[in-house]
């Protein structure tokens, strides 16, 4: 697996496991008989913690390397202890049964048909090619996929965009990293935040500011209030972590209906080279790298 993703996943997992620790070195602080009851209670929910981070160091350790499976020797963290047993069921789903330990409490959780991905041998797509990016534009009604600029202006000027998913729709697969590159079509001397959604109504190249197709209108774009990613946008090609939208379309969560761009600041303005432009180097690019399941 690249180092960069190995990195990122590790530090994921040694965040968790410090949380635990910071947990488990607080419970030092309490004592007294008239804490007894409090602390008692305080050390079972630790130990729980840490049966599921035993779950969790089970999983890291099978998919790290490489679709093994293994038994976690005891490993200590912060006041307590956590080890962990994995019974290989299906070639790409384990059952783990961890056991954590504070003090005199211990707790033992089992986790059935999770699910494995192989990180050591990650794969890469661009999925440029077969995009669809067009702004929509109050109160345009016609379709402005065919130009070479996607605008975005607050609150009248939306962007749309959409991935053709077959090359990493062949299997269950787990999306490791989504990055969109945008590239301004000039400079701003001050950066724009723009801000990510999902949209959540089916849409076409013909889409307008009232229409996501023929059929079907709406005002604006359908989406998400959730944002997905943000930047701060200025003269620079311009970098969106859309992991999370990737894995939730890969998995099936959700139906693969596109994200949707806009300025999160008022009265701005500010373009992106589309797809339609003659410099290809200008044009958005998404890269996906992504583990395949064992």
């Amino acid at each position: 697996m690249p180092r960069r993703q190995g990195g990122a996943l590790l530090l994921m997992v040694s965040l968790l496991l410090a949380t635990l620790a910071a947990l488990a070195f607080g419970m030092n602080r309490a004592g007294g008989v008239e804490l007894r009851s409090i602390n008692d209670d305080y050390e079972g929910r630790a130990a729980a913690y840490l049966a599921e981070a035993g779950v969790a160091a089970a999983r890291w350790s099978g998919q790290v390397g490489g679709c093994t499976y293994k038994k976690i020797d005891p490993t200590l963290l912060g006041a307590g202890v956590f080890t962990s047993t994995v019974k290989d069921k299906d070639e790409d789903e384990i059952d783990v049964t961890a056991t954590g330990a504070v003090n005199g409490a211990m707790r033992t959780v089992t986790r059935t048909k999770l699910p494995l991905f192989d990180f050591k041998e990650t794969k890469r797509v661009e999925l440029s090619k077969d995009m669809v990016d067009t702004t929509i534009m109050n109160p345009s009604s016609e379709s402005l996929e065919a130009l070479p600029t996607l605008r975005l202006a607050s609150g009248t000027s939306h962007v749309l965009m959409n991935w053709d998913l077959d090359d990493i729709d062949d299997g269950d697969v787990l999306v490791l990293s989504a990055t969109l590159t945008l590239v301004p079509t000039s400079a701003n001397s001050v950066a724009r935040q723009v801000a990510v959604h999902r949209v959540t109504t089916q849409w076409d190249r013909s889409a307008t500011w009232i229409k996501a197709r023929p059929s079907t209108n709406w005002s604006g774009g359908n989406y998400d209030s959730a944002v997905l990613a943000r930047a701060d946008i200025g003269a620079a090609p311009a970098s969106l972590d859309l992991t999370g939208l990737f894995n939730s379309w890969a998995s099936k969560r959700v139906a693969a209906q596109g994200a949707l761009l806009r300025l999160v600041g008022s009265n701005q303005e500010i373009s992106f080279h589309s797809r339609e432009a003659t410099t290809s180097s200008r044009r958005p690019t998404l890269q996906v790298e992504y583990a395949e399941d064992c």
